[in-house]
């Protein structure tokens, strides 16, 4: 072999070796019949200052003899908790109850109690934000008057198998812009806010409803009669830093997305102009918002202006619009006032709850550095105190396929 081929084919077994080494194989291999594939979490602070894990685990054989048309007796999915010192503690304990490794890059929903949420969640999110198995799209949510547990424990949805499935379907909801009451707060938007000057976080409220009082409890039973707890996904937890600090409903959040330019749809109810008792709904389209804070004489102050659109999609009473043209004017002036009203009502509870969950303070910092770095150390006190002054702008776009409303014979 002449030299200069021998030591290209020198150079071709070095490379070939070389490359073989580095590959490693399936060495951290995981099969899917040795994990149990977690759906929902929820996290709690027990009486010994320990946390309290809680998990839904999905049990893919129940699940499959329900697709496959058959009737099976048993829940979709399993509720198991375990404690720890810590979080991570916890969540490793949990292998000590597990047949299965309990899997989380599936995992939808991070549940807080709310006494839980009261004593600060940074220490328990921290684990969430380090591992690379869970993921930051997990929705960050908060339980009304109750522990995480009983949630996790309790609460179903009737068109759902799993409960996280329930909880999708409403999140999907909000994506959309189908509903404009919730908040979409995902792991990773929560973390940003808690990290960033000038703005508090606020997280999904849930309140337990019940639906059929007198239905057996579900907990520890396999068989799914009835539901005998839902849940309702509407309004706000507000922090204060890393701790609840108060509510908002759903109007009050409306009001936060209107300030933030988050409402892409839903219905606002307003009086029919000539017809007194008698309401109109209003499909909102489209908005948007843009804030101006600047300070004047050691004041801050803050221009807000919004810009709304909506159809007109329910009349009760009669009007016929091609009558009475200036009808339409009245609409839009009084859908100026529902904006305002919420809005001014969300501002308000913010004020009293002393929680910056417009972002006042950050606009202020990226518009006003210099200024923000004067006021940040005493924002406490000047956030209550901010003057708002508010620039409406509504627009009725089409009032669907009628003129008037049909009158009875």
């Amino acid at each position: 072999m002449p030299p200069k081929s021998l030591s290209k084919f020198i150079n071709f077994i070095f490379i070939t070796a070389f490359l073989a080494s580095t590959l490693t194989g399936c060495w951290n291999r995981r099969e899917l019949d040795t994990l149990g594939f977690v759906t929902a979490l929820g996290v709690d602070r027990t009486g010994e200052d320990k946390i309290e894990i809680t998990v839904h685990i999905a049990k893919p054989f129940a699940i499959a003899r329900a697709t496959e048309g058959s009737v099976s007796p048993e829940k979709s999915f399993w509720v198991v908790s375990s404690t720890g010192s810590t979080a991570f503690e916890a969540i490793r304990n949990l292998l000590l109850q597990s047949p299965r490794r309990p899997f989380y890059a599936h995992n939808r929903f991070i549940v807080i109690g709310e006494e839980c949420a009261r004593t600060g969640v940074k220490e328990i999110l921290d684990l969430f934000a380090r591992d690379g198995e869970a993921r930051r799209l997990a929705r960050v949510e908060v339980v009304k008057g109750a522990t995480a547990k009983d949630f996790m424990q309790q609460v179903e949805f009737e068109l759902e198998r799993l409960p996280s499935e329930g909880g999708q379907g409403i999140s999907r909801s909000v994506q959309e812009g189908l509903s404009a009451e919730p908040v979409d707060c995902t792991l990773n938007s929560f973390l940003q806010w808690l990290e960033t000057e000038g703005v508090e976080p606020i997280a999904v409220r849930i309140d337990m409803v019940p639906k059929n009082p007198a239905a057996p409890s579900n907990v520890g039973h396999l068989l799914r009669e009835q539901v005998k707890i839902s849940s309702k996904h509407g309004g706000a937890a507000v922090f204060k830093g890393d701790k609840l600090v108060g509510w908002l409903d759903e109007k009050e959040m409306r009001g936060v997305n209107w300030v933030t330019g988050k409402v892409r749809s839903g219905i606002l109810v307003i009086e029919q102009p000539n017809e007194k008792g008698k309401l109109v709904s209003l499909e909102i389209l489209r908005a948007k918002s843009k804030l101006q804070p600047e300070v004047k004489n050691g004041e801050v102050l803050v221009t807000l202006r919004i810009d709304a659109e909506a159809n007109l999609g329910e009349m009760q009473g009669t009007l016929d619009l091609v009558k009475y043209p200036q009808a339409w004017t009245e609409m839009e002036r009084k859908m100026v006032e529902a904006i305002e009203t919420e809005v001014m009502a969300a501002i308000s509870k913010a004020k009293e709850l002393n929680s910056d969950i417009f972002g006042f303070g950050a606009a202020l910092n990226r518009r006003h550095p210099e200024e923000w770095d004067s006021l940040k150390d005493r924002w406490d006190l000047e956030f209550p105190r901010i003057d708002v002054k508010l620039e409406i702008n509504a627009k009725l776009r089409r009032m669907g396929l009628v003129t008037r409303s049909s009158e009875p014979r």
